[in-house]
């Protein structure tokens, strides 16, 4: 997925009603790199409506479609 991508994400489940079926611009990766060395895949999305981006654990990219 391309960085500036308007994206949706689908329904996730009951306890993120605060971005279930919400859109916004996908802002590309975040990893976090933690001091033993391990690599936390994250990524950013700005939400339509939220003044703040929300940085997603990279397991949520399956809900996460491009909006054409």
């Amino acid at each position: 997925m391309k960085v500036g991508v308007l994206v949706k994400f689908d329904y996730v489940n009951g306890h993120t009603r605060d971005i279930n079926n919400k859109i916004g611009v996908y802002l590309g990766p975040r990893p976090i790199y933690r001091e033993d060395g391990k690599v936390i895949n994250n990524f950013m999305v700005q939400l339509l409506g939220e003044s703040v981006p929300r940085l997603c654990d990279g397991s949520m990219m399956s809900w996460l479609k491009e909006v054409s």
